[in-house]
């Protein structure tokens, strides 16, 4: 793992992995998630690599799941924040080659990439406007 699972760092894969349940989230909901996301102290590159390669990697068999069963898979209202910390540092302790021969994981990689660009968009979008400096 190229980062240490530091308690910040948690925070973010436990909210990203919200994305991951059967339930959309409305302005207010988004907004405490952006505060959290900022309150972090990562940059937006930073976060992107975190969600993109993090959690995305450590969720890719999950949503290759999720899709096979045309999302029955997916918890009813909110993942486990403990849950999803364990799930992306189990991952993340794992060698990365061990995923790149799975085709499986290939697939539900590309599967998870493509599922959170309909809610990361929106969701970055908040956190920057948080991270900008001030105007004027």
């Amino acid at each position: 793992m190229s980062a240490s699972p530091t308690e910040q760092r948690q925070v973010v894969w436990a909210l990203i992995a919200q994305f991951w349940v059967d339930t959309e989230y409305d302005a207010g909901q988004l907004d405490s998630f952006a505060d959290r996301l900022a309150a972090c102290g990562f940059s937006m590159r930073e976060l992107d690599r975190i969600v993109n390669r993090e959690v995305c990697g450590a969720f890719a068999i999950f949503t290759l799941a999720v899709l096979f069963s045309a999302g029955m898979a997916l918890p009813d209202w909110y993942y486990p924040a403990d849950e999803a910390r364990r799930k992306v540092a189990a991952w993340l302790s794992r060698p990365r080659l061990l995923s790149f021969l799975n085709p499986f994981w290939i697939a539900g990689y590309a599967a998870a990439r493509w599922f959170l660009r309909q809610t990361w968009p929106d969701l970055r979008r908040r956190v920057a406007r948080r991270l900008a400096p001030p105007a004027g």
